[in-house]
């Protein structure tokens, strides 16, 4: 009997389990839509915010894979419904991310402010990117010191791509928090809301059993079982923290492995 059979749906993870840096991990794409065809719904639920949602469906589109924005969950998404709560639409903001991020961040009727008016914000949101900069650490931290509500994606130190890992978000973070001396508010993986979002794209009943399946012990499995959910592990990134006292419920070498 497949993995899969075991279960009703699935939140699945983008980086290191679908694909490396955009592009396809053999047998990913079948494995996905060996699911569809078998009526076991998807959530994608990834803390990369540094495309849309609508831009991670479309290129999963272009690698065969049957989906839609809806179905992509990111700790963007979350991160800005977080701040919305807390300090309102349309409050100034100092905001580090994508150019794909600020768009975003845009849409949700945030006023971001650039570095040399920090003073001004309500709120401070860290996602990474491969620019970032003095600039950005020195007004983060200034405004997170002044007061200034305090969130990021994630936590996670670095990101799976073809070359290797790359520094992350948390890596960004972690520079943050040492300069402020505060500790951020996380909304993506491995806190409850951003998998409480990937179950409401699911939409099932009361009683369905599901599973997470990521590549990282810590954010994925590990969050997914305090969520009450099964934690299912892509084996093979070297990405996982030593130390880590979290069993997953199976663990996989690539995602076609489900449906095998």
């Amino acid at each position: 009997m497949a993995i899969a059979d075991s279960y009703d749906g699935f939140l699945i993870d983008l980086d290191g389990v679908v694909w490396l840096g955009h592009e396809p991990i053999e047998g990913s794409a079948d494995a996905l839509n060996a699911l569809a065809a078998d009526d076991k719904p998807v959530a994608f639920v990834t803390n990369s915010p540094r495309i849309t949602p609508a831009e991670q469906a479309r290129i999963l589109q272009e690698h065969g894979i049957e989906t839609d924005r809806n179905r992509v969950v990111t700790a963007g998404s979350t991160l800005l419904t977080l701040a919305r709560e807390q300090v309102g639409e349309g409050a100034k903001i100092y905001v580090t991310g994508t150019s794909g991020f600020l768009s975003q961040v845009a849409d949700a009727g945030f006023d971001a402010l650039p570095a040399d008016r920090w003073n001004e914000a309500a709120a401070v949101l860290i996602t990474g990117h491969p620019q970032f900069d003095y600039s950005e650490l020195k007004a983060a931290s200034m405004a997170v010191r002044a007061g200034a509500f305090f969130a990021a994606t994630g936590r996670d130190p670095t990101m799976p791509m073809p070359d290797g890992l790359w520094p992350g978000t948390g890596s960004i973070l972690a520079a943050i928090e040492t300069a402020s001396g505060r500790t951020a508010i996380v909304a993506g993986k491995p806190e409850r809301p951003i998998f409480d979002a990937g179950l409401e794209v699911l939409d099932l009943p009361a009683g369905s059993r599901v599973a997470m399946i990521g590549d990282r012990l810590d954010t994925d499995v590990g969050g997914a079982q305090n969520a009450g959910l099964d934690g299912i592990l892509v084996t093979g990134n070297d990405s996982i923290p030593p130390g880590t006292e979290i069993t997953p419920d199976y663990e996989i070498s690539s995602l076609a492995d489900i449906v095998a």
